[in-house]
């Protein structure tokens, strides 16, 4: 019985040992490092396939921790918390937010979402956005930007006008828009866009307990529509992104053109 005991004892400073070894590698370097070179690569480049959620990730090995360490879930739970703030600081950091932790907020799903929305879709969320509402808001765009008289007085989108209607059927309004996108995008800048909405654009509306937890805790020194500005009209990742929004919007037009084809073949039925 007690070399059993003086085993078991050991047994337990040994895997207490290792322990702390594991959480001792999560200290705030480690994840800064990670979190910031994902940052900077992102501010440098531009590409709809972003990297993976690396909180998704870390709360892997937690859980594994959990599962081999039964007896100290404490100091696993301490270093957790630790660490998902720590994302959530380093993010709001790099992209000029604000934490405003909420009493009782779970801090595992508030640094996932954050990271999801401001690195690890943020490219691809940029342009849906501006794919949709361009989509939502064609009429008004057509006619506040007098886009029927640039056309008349401008002959060098002729080009592009001409494969708007190609690529977008009959609707003028929205190959107008596509042909002049760079002017449409310039005199989109000082729109009022709420970040509510385009939470509501990129999540839907199935998801609003996430846009409830983002809207609550975070908050953006300028708006989220700001943000999105800066990468846009940053000179070195213009012209990509540009060609991502129009390609979106093409491929939006194409797909609802496609279902119009099927409902009038009886298709849709």
């Amino acid at each position: 019985m007690l070399d059993f005991l003086i085993n078991n004892k050991e047994y337990e400073i040994k895997a207490n040992n290792q322990l702390g070894v594991i959480l001792s590698q999560f200290d705030a370097n480690y994840v800064m490092d990670i979190i910031e070179d994902t940052l900077t690569q992102q501010l440098n480049s531009f590409n709809l396939v972003g990297p993976p959620n690396a909180v998704e990730s870390f709360e892997l090995i937690f859980k594994e921790l959990y599962d081999n360490y039964p007896t100290d879930h404490d100091n696993i739970d301490d270093s957790r918390v630790e660490v998902y703030r720590d994302i959530i600081d380093c993010i709001c950091r790099h992209m000029g937010l604000s934490f405003q932790e909420q009493e009782g907020v779970d801090l595992y799903t508030l640094a996932y979402y954050l990271y999801d929305f401001f690195v690890a879709r943020f490219n691809n969320y940029l342009v849906t956005f501006y794919d949709r509402y361009i989509q939502d808001e064609k009429e008004n765009l057509y006619t506040s930007l007098n886009l029927e008289e640039v056309k008349k007085t401008h002959n060098s989108g002729t080009i592009g006008v001409e494969y708007g209607h190609h690529a977008f059927g009959q609707d003028e309004a929205i190959s107008l828009v596509v042909a002049y996108l760079p002017m449409v995008l310039q005199n989109l800048k000082q729109m009022p866009i709420q970040d509510d909405y385009i939470y509501r654009i990129v999540y839907g509306p199935q998801n609003e307990p996430v846009i409830q937890l983002l809207l609550q805790n975070i908050i953006p020194r300028t708006s989220i529509f700001g943000i999105f500005n800066m990468v846009l009209f940053n000179e070195a990742l213009y012209p990509t992104i540009v060609t991502h929004i129009r390609m979106a919007i093409q491929q939006t037009c194409r797909a609802e053109l496609n279902a119009a084809a099927m409902i009038a073949a009886g298709g849709g039925k």
